[in-house]
């Protein structure tokens, strides 16, 4: 695709679901504050960090309808009433396994550190490297595989995770990196929130509002390349099943 075709695109995505936008931008502060609140706020927090997901899944649902509706070769299948509930728990998959690499990376230098009882920064820097790369690798690699499957799940209620992995027709490591800056972009943010938490600044204020953007940007096109992948995909099946009628 072409930038102006992306841009194009991401514009129609963006206005199939402005409130639930809106919802999620003005929620994600305090969806990535949820965890690291205490006593009675943290319950306010928790119940906007729902929300936060309930509106991600959301316009996540309306922006692949976007992108299926604009492929005029195959003929989209009818949706499922279970749809947006499949397509909802596959989010939330995704989501808490992100959670857990952002929470496992912020930890391993700590453990690291007292594991190998000060044995030099070259040594320390090295283990951190392999350490990190055993884990993201790995994940990132799973999610280009995978991701796919969450737009599949919304338009036809079915997962479909061998059939997705075997009629991939792009290479995996495009989206691969833009899941790898989104999850980045997103701890990144992480960080920037907690610090106007304990200590309100202009400069981080338009920091942390920066690191939102960037994040809901990376959003747009992650999904836009899995919804692509996914229609690409359904393609390639529905041509295969196609070749295979005609030669029987």
């Amino acid at each position: 695709m072409t930038f102006n075709a992306i841009g194009k695109s991401g514009r129609h995505m963006v206005a199939s679901a402005p409130w639930s936008l809106c919802v999620f931008f003005l929620s994600l502060p305090f969806a990535l504050l949820a965890f690291k609140s205490v006593g009675a706020i943290q319950f306010l927090f928790l119940l906007l960090a729902l929300i936060n997901l309930l509106a991600l899944a959301r316009m996540t649902f309306a922006w692949t309808d976007v992108v299926a509706s604009r492929d005029a070769v195959v003929e989209q299948p009818k949706r499922a009433a279970n749809a947006e509930a499949k397509h909802l728990a596959l989010l939330v998959l995704f989501v808490v396994v992100a959670g857990a690499v952002l929470r496992a990376s912020a930890d391993i230098p700590l453990w690291l550190y007292f594991a190998l009882n000060s044995g030099g920064d070259a040594k320390f820097f090295v283990a951190l490297f392999c350490v990190l790369g055993l884990i993201w690798v790995p994940t990132i690699s799973a999610g280009a595989v995978y991701v796919p499957s969450l737009p599949r799940a919304a338009s036809s209620g079915e997962y479909g995770f061998k059939v997705v992995r075997q009629t991939m027709v792009f290479r995996r490591w495009p989206l691969a990196m833009v899941l790898f800056s989104l999850v980045v972009s997103a701890g990144v943010t992480k960080t920037l929130v907690a610090d106007i938490a304990r200590r309100a600044t202009l400069s981080g204020i338009a920091y942390g509002l920066a690191g939102m953007l960037i994040c809901t940007a990376m959003l747009v096109i992650a999904t836009m390349m899995a919804a692509i992948a996914c229609r690409e995909s359904s393609r390639g099946s529905a041509e295969t099943v196609s070749d295979a009628a005609m030669v029987a």
